[in-house]
């Protein structure tokens, strides 16, 4: 007893030294639950991994990703069934399909961002008019669906689906067995179907949407997805199963290795802040034998969508018995330098050609003026702009038809002269 008590009052004198505070977070027993964390309050939302088979964007007017839902649990040390998304190799959506001849156009989400998922892995990265399932027909201000895919439900089953158009506002999609039958078609509303939420989550087999992201947002996603290993050129040459943590929308991770988790210093690795999602990734840990071993000179620098900065080490994870991991966190926002704290931004297309469009999220608790300004090479200002108090969320179209072909700088400026500035190229 003596040792116990000697132990939770030196827990508890390091914590108020430190300002170190722990966060459990879950995927449940067996991997067979997504959990979405946030840091500031210890919140978590878990929804079962079969709670949806597919995910629409809906954070701004031209953005296209759609996801396939990758998690699957697992089982006496088995991988439970997943969701599999397969190219048709045609634009007919009445054309006959024939699943084995199409087992190797298998695609999958990456794991770098929230704006890409699997059905978009097809397009040509150098055309920003290219979404994969569809194109952008400026004569018709959307994207216009061209192909057709085959989804491998859970259960066996397969449907055959097409992104019929994406609009400023709203999906259109198709989907049916592989014969044609039980046809249906949605259209999906970016704001009413999302929830109000930065994605639109849909069951095929329930026909229905579901609410799946917390209000408020997350920071992190803790959950199983695959991980791809692919060779020079970019064929997949092997696919992981694996559990681990992906970066919420709008937040920027860095990784700092071989380090002291109690002098590290911030200021170290503030440059090398990334918005890639798989920052902390699933490496952390390592299977040895039957038991897990942790990085434990490891640490993550968490800059979340509100501004702040947490210092992360994962002190623990017990496997699939129950899913759980441990965070150790220390919120160090002020010794950080913010940005736009609250403020999210969409500035697209970029290379520009006759318009640039500029989308500004603010924080529920954050509706102030934004300052838009843009230079160009010589810092001659060609266009500026405020965007209103009164509303949350604002978007800027700005004509570039006149100005010249080079560089360009987008300046955004908030009320406490926070500013975030974006490179942009005008063809």
């Amino acid at each position: 007893m003596q040792r116990i008590l000697t132990f939770l009052v030196c827990v508890i004198i390091v914590k108020g030294l430190s300002g170190q505070t722990y966060q459990e977070i879950s995927t449940g027993q067996g991997y067979n639950k997504q959990s979405f964390v946030r840091l500031a309050d210890d919140y978590q939302k878990q929804v079962n991994n079969d709670a949806w088979d597919i995910a629409f964007s809906a954070f701004g007017f031209q953005d296209a990703g759609i996801f396939i839902n990758e998690s699957s649990g697992s089982s006496m040390g088995q991988n439970l069934p997943q969701t599999e998304l397969y190219y048709a190799e045609t634009d007919n959506f009445n054309a006959t399909i024939d699943v084995e001849a199409i087992k190797n156009n298998r695609y999958l989400n990456t794991e770098e961002s929230w704006n890409y998922g699997a059905f978009n892995e097809i397009r040509d990265t150098m055309n920003p008019y290219d979404f994969g399932w569809g194109e952008y027909l400026p004569s018709q201000f959307k994207v216009v669906g061209d192909k057709v895919y085959v989804i491998r439900l859970r259960n066996g089953e397969y449907r055959k689906i097409k992104i019929e158009s994406l609009t400023a506002t709203a999906y259109t999609f198709r989907y049916s067995k592989l014969d044609g039958t039980g046809e249906v078609v949605k259209t999906l509303d970016k704001m009413a179907d999302s929830y109000g939420k930065k994605f639109i989550f849909y069951n095929l087999t329930t026909h229905a949407t579901v609410d799946v992201l917390p209000e408020g947002g997350f920071d992190l996603m803790y959950c199983r997805y695959i991980s791809i290993a692919k060779d020079p050129v970019g064929t997949i040459i092997q696919q992981y199963n694996v559990t681990g943590i992906l970066s919420g929308f709008g937040v920027k991770t860095a990784e700092a290795d071989g380090v002291n988790p109690v002098t590290v210093s911030f200021e170290q690795y503030k440059d090398s802040l990334k918005t890639l999602t798989d920052v902390i990734g699933y490496d952390w840990k390592t299977l040895v034998g039957t038991s897990w071993s942790l990085d434990m000179d490891r640490v993550y620098f968490v800059k979340t969508a509100d501004g702040k900065v947490w210092k992360i080490r994962i002190i623990d994870f017990e496997g699939s018995f129950t899913g759980t991991a441990v965070l150790e966190k220390t919120d160090i926002t002020a010794s950080a330098t913010s940005d736009l704290p609250g403020v999210q931004s969409l500035i697209y297309p970029n290379p520009a050609t006759d318009r640039l469009y500029i989308v500004i999220d603010k924080a529920v608790n954050n509706p102030q003026t934004i300052s838009i300004s843009v230079t160009d090479a010589t810092g001659r200002k060609v266009y500026q702009n405020n965007t209103g108090t009164s509303t949350l969320f604002g978007a800027e179209s700005i004509d570039t038809g006149s100005w010249t072909n080079g560089v360009y700088y987008v300046t955004l400026t908030d009320l406490q002269g926070n500013k975030t500035t974006t490179k942009i190229l005008k063809n």
